[in-house]
């Protein structure tokens, strides 16, 4: 697995072009590996949801109304040591190599505003200079704690790193511009499934179009 990653950035991820960083910026564009581990976290929320009854095909929402669900961050963590050869992972139990890529996990019970600051600070404070694009992922978005950062990310945005905010859970996931500059778009879009998902086609935007008039 690690040697496809490693091939992986080397054709595509390893040299930035100006373009993709202005795509980058504008929230059009997302790297091979953040995919990649949107969808390892999104089958480690899966398989946690039916670690109670693996034979049993559950009713995810009613599986977690239930209390079902079973949170192995360390697991998740270890799965994730690949993540080293693109991005600074966090929380880390090892010092971070210094990449210009930031990925800030939050998921289980980790506290939000806590993961969110943590971000923050590493881009501005610990890996200053360096720090190109802050990739936060997380399985809970808390407006108020947002609101209360907005004047920092959008410092960080004006020093020209980029902070992406990306809500996943076992069903999809979906990026939310937390600052208007920075939006390509006013339109959230939903990716479903494990491969990236698909943009609305023009049936689903013209539909949408209609409800909202």
């Amino acid at each position: 697995m690690t040697q496809d990653f490693r091939s992986d950035r080397q054709e595509s991820d390893e040299n930035w072009t100006v373009g993709e960083i202005l795509s980058a910026m504008s929230g059009s564009h997302y790297p091979r590996y953040i995919i990649d581990i949107l969808n390892q976290v999104q089958q480690w929320m899966d398989d946690s949801i039916r670690a109670d009854n693996p034979d049993q095909d559950i009713d995810p929402v009613a599986a977690l109304f239930e209390n079902v669900m079973e949170m192995d961050g360390e697991a998740l963590f270890n799965s994730l040591e690949w993540v080293d050869e693109y991005a600074d992972l966090l929380p880390n139990i090892k010092k971070p190599y210094g990449n210009e890529d930031v990925v800030a996990l939050h998921v289980g019970p980790a506290d939000f505003e806590d993961s969110l600051r943590m971000a923050i600070d590493y881009a501005a404070l610990f890996n200053r200079g360096v720090s190109r694009r802050v990739w936060m992922i997380s399985d809970t978005f808390i407006i108020g704690d947002v609101y209360r950062y907005i004047s920092h990310i959008r410092a960080l945005n004006r020093q020209g790193i980029a902070f992406r905010f990306l809500l996943v859970t076992p069903w999809g996931w979906t990026e939310i511009p937390l600052a208007a500059e920075t939006a390509s778009t006013s339109r959230i879009q939903w990716k479903n499934g494990r491969k990236g998902g698909a943009a609305p086609g023009d049936e689903d935007r013209k539909r949408d179009d209609r409800l909202t008039r």
